[in-house]
């Protein structure tokens, strides 16, 4: 029997698990990146000992030398904006700022802030007409070709279950967190890569991103999408759900921990972010 070793971000265990389940002639360990980063002469020592490591790809440069490994695979993980175009990522003095749920907060909040606006008004903010001027109802197609292209640069071919998963509900819970299903069929794909039968089961491992923060796809965006939708959510590592009222407020006051210079989106979202505070600034102008 083969041994494998799995080191990913917060999609491992759900890797590992749905790979258990679906071969019975392979052993399988697994690790997190943090766990590698915290003992990573454990790995050096192990690491070569296995058949086959399969890595998420961003952990290969920076994180551990992999080239002891007698084979080396790579699965990237799922991020999909689609369902979630208003999260963003903020710093506040160069580093990430958490806010009320985690680190997915929302570009019209953080614009709302920036531009001196209240609570109340804020909150009429989040409606159709501004959604479609800031460009959150055209988000589905380049996402979707750009997930599946990533993919297909590890020689891993989602498009079929692509097509399953956006039949169902929402299969993100944010931009770069998504639910159990999507992870139990990227294993399958893998394992069909290598040429490994695969165990006949739709049992999937139990979902433990959700433990995580939970964005929501906003009422406006799910019709669009054919999805349930609303305004509810859920804090990292807590079992209860924010109104957007409540998610307003508490952005707002850890905002206001710092000054207004200090306070930016992550580069990577710096450009539509800019768009979306062009948008409220035009519309307080009217």
């Amino acid at each position: 029997m083969e041994a494998w070793l799995i080191i990913s971000n917060a999609q491992t265990l759900g890797l590992a698990n749905s790979m258990r389940l679906l071969s019975n002639d392979i052993r399988i360990d697994h690790a997190d990146v943090w766990t590698l980063r915290a003992n990573p002469e454990k790995f050096s020592e192990t690491i070569p000992t296995y058949d086959r490591v399969v890595i998420h790809p961003q952990i290969e440069h920076g994180f551990h030398d992999f080239s002891t490994a007698r084979k080396l695979s790579r699965i990237p993980s799922i991020q999909f904006d689609a369902y979630h175009p208003d999260v963003c990522f903020v710093t506040a003095r160069r580093q990430l700022l958490n806010g009320p749920i985690g680190a997915y907060q929302s570009m019209i909040i953080l614009a709302a802030y920036q531009l001196g606006l209240g609570l109340e008004k804020t909150r009429t903010l989040f409606r159709r007409d501004i959604f479609e001027r800031c460009g959150f109802f055209s988000r589905w197609e380049g996402e979707r070709k750009r997930l599946l292209e990533g993919f297909a640069a590890y020689g891993l071919d989602i498009s079929i279950p692509f097509r399953a998963w956006s039949r169902r509900e929402s299969f993100m819970y944010g931009i770069d967190h998504s639910k159990a299903r999507p992870i139990h069929d990227i294993a399958h794909v893998f394992l069909q890569q290598c040429g490994i039968e695969t165990n006949q089961t739709d049992i999937v491992p139990a979902d433990t991103i959700m433990v995580g923060a939970c964005f929501p796809v906003y009422p406006e965006v799910a019709e669009t999408l054919g999805v349930e939708g609303s305004y509810m959510f859920k804090p990292h590592k807590e079992y209860k759900l924010l109104s957007l009222e409540s998610f307003i407020e508490q952005s707002f006051a850890a905002y206001a921990n710092y000054s207004l210079e200090e306070i930016v989106p992550d580069a990577r979202f710096a450009e539509r972010c800019d768009l979306v505070k062009s948008v409220i600034a035009s519309e307080e102008r009217r």
